[in-house]
């Protein structure tokens, strides 16, 4: 006899709304398939339900050939298995996938709702009703972190930024106890609550209407700052722009896509991976990489088209616990890219985070360079033809007279014995502290803000900090100690200017501008500098445009599309 008291915990998917049970089980493990132990059972509660049960994987334990080294033959009968099941439940027009066990394994990930499990906790978790976020910061490198209460707290406490951050996973106390006691989710959702097998009709039912809501939109707006793209034809543009950017890789020269995992990762366990789908033979790495995936795709003369990345190309990882190596992620899952669309006039903004686009939404996008634009201009350094950072720190200490080179001075605060603070990479006559970073280089930019931030804050809060500065220089140039404050002095903030120097080629049209969530980041840096009363200045520094370190290939890329998209609005 079913027990209504009984509080479970289920983990539920929605089905796509053009998707059906034959579309989310991988072919090799549906019934009569190559790994397939899964058997079809009726569900009599509801008419139309279909169960698949059974054994997902059973393999010989990894370790085994470790311990045999010393101990000699072990019995066959030493297994590691794992068993699944997945109840496909119809609910008004959709299709539920109730999930158990290692199902997950053969499911067809495309099949299913993204951010169904999101949507459905921040409709139904009222703002001061969280318990955990996570949360991702696409860029040059993505940040990705998680923030757990031990009670609900609201979302203020999580230390959330609502112009970088995205919600990747949320979990919390909903406000209505009868729906749930807690909720949490991403694409899938789990949900405790009480409840019998005969009423997991009416749960679902009640799922469905909270995921239909858009509550979320006055509890957390920031979470549409970013909208997932659906148009297909448009999906079809930005995975060109994606694959092009990865032929740039492929031919030894710069882009700025990069790959990251699609969520947060315990290292402490660590891992082997497998780059699998394309004849790599299982070669070992030991964390994701742009250039290894790269340089695989290179030994093994990858020769396949975006969709191949995009549905054959997988991950497969093995943790120190673990017996196999299992699918974690697709290729495609792992990239971090951005990418524009201009058309009629007009320019949209993506980044492609954990297989998934996103459009930046409009008036999101103009705040930001609204933002951007109000940031003054300097002109110290001008049009360079150095190729890069380093070429350039030279060629500057070699003719600029006013400027002090500082570049790659460490000085450690008081207290601390290995921050290594570089005060910044030049400082010039008027009282400038310049930080210079090579836009199209593989080191972020975020981390040129950082830069600035901290060196600003040192010189102001830091006595022990200035006294070390003034040493460096003293012995430097002797001549540019009298810019520094004193030791113990108070430091007229106002005097000073903290001054980023970005590199970057022109585009073809002659403009200099920075990735859009470089922009970004690059607003939190200077709020903070500015709430320390030092200013603030930016110059995006030309470089030559035929540097074959560049993305040139991007650029062209970019043009011809540019050119097929205004003939197609001339047709």
């Amino acid at each position: 006899m079913p027990n209504p008291e009984k509080v479970r915990t289920l983990s539920i998917r929605l089905l796509r709304d053009d998707h059906w049970v034959d579309d989310a089980l991988k072919e090799e493990y549906a019934p009569g398939g190559q790994r397939s132990r899964l058997r079809r059972v009726d569900w009599p509660a509801v008419e139309g339900a279909e169960l698949f049960i059974g054994q997902i994987y059973t393999s010989r334990p990894s370790w085994i050939s470790f311990v045999e080294e010393q101990a000699g033959e072990q019995p066959d009968n030493l297994i590691a298995s794992g068993a699944g099941a997945v109840l496909f439940l119809p609910v008004d027009d959709r299709l539920f996938a109730i999930c158990f066990g290692h199902i997950h394994i053969a499911l067809v990930e495309e099949a299913f709702e993204h951010q169904f499990g999101l949507k459905v906790t921040l409709n139904s978790v009222p703002r001061d009703g969280l318990r955990t976020l996570d949360l991702a910061t696409p860029d040059a490198v993505t940040f990705q972190k998680r923030v757990q209460a031990s009670q609900d707290s609201d979302l203020q406490d999580f230390g959330v930024d609502v112009l970088r951050d995205l919600a990747r996973v949320a979990g919390g106390t909903p406000s209505d106890a009868d729906f749930a006691k807690f909720v949490a989710g991403r694409d899938s959702l789990s949900i405790t609550c009480k409840m019998t097998s005969d009423d997991l009709l009416d749960k679902c039912d009640q799922v469905l209407q909270v995921y239909r809501s858009n509550t979320y939109k006055q509890r957390f707006p920031w979470v549409d700052n970013m909208q997932v793209v659906r148009d297909r034809a448009t999906l079809t543009t930005l995975d060109r722009k994606l694959f092009t950017a990865l032929n740039t890789l492929r031919k030894g020269k710069g882009s700025e896509l990069h790959m990251a995992p699609p969520e947060v990762v315990d290292y402490q366990e660590g891992s082997l991976l497998h780059y699998n789908g394309f004849g790599s033979a299982g070669t070992n790495f030991h964390s994701l990489s742009i250039e290894d995936y790269v340089a695989e795709l290179n030994r093994c003369e990858f020769a396949g088209t975006i969709d191949d990345i995009r549905d054959r190309h997988y991950i497969r990882a093995k943790s120190a616990d673990s017996e196999v190596f299992k699918a974690q992620w697709r290729v495609y899952q792992c990239f971090t890219f951005e990418a524009e669309i201009r058309k009629a006039g007009a320019v949209d903004s993506y980044v492609l985070f954990s297989g998934q686009w996103y459009r930046i939404e409009r008036n999101f996008k103009r705040q930001v360079e609204a933002r951007f634009k109000s940031i003054p201009r300097v002109q110290i350094i001008g049009a360079t033809h150095c190729r890069n950072e380093r070429e350039l720190i030279a060629h500057l200490e070699e003719n600029r007279v006013d400027l002090l080179r500082l570049d790659q001075v460490k000085i450690n605060p008081q207290g601390v014995r290995y921050a290594n603070i570089e005060p910044c990479d030049f400082l010039s006559s008027n009282k400038q502290f310049i930080h210079l970073k090579d836009g199209h280089s593989s080191g972020p930019i975020s981390h040129l803000w950082a830069q600035g931030v901290v060196s600003a804050e040192a010189l102001v809060s830091d006595a022990d900090f200035r006294k070390k500065l003034r040493a460096v220089v003293n012995k430097r140039r002797r001549t540019f100690l009298a810019l520094l404050p004193a030791i113990n002095a108070r430091v007229v903030r106002a005097d000073y200017t903290v001054v980023y120097g970005v590199m970057r080629k022109p585009y073809r049209n002659g403009d200099l501008d920075l990735p859009f969530f470089s922009k970004v980041s690059l607003q939190a840096a200077v709020d903070r500098i500015e709430q320390l009363d030092i200013p603030v200045a930016l110059e995006i520094i030309a470089k030559p445009a035929n540097d074959q370190e560049g993305a040139g290939d991007e650029e062209q890329a970019e043009q011809n599309e540019q050119q097929q998209a205004n003939h197609g609005e001339e047709e």
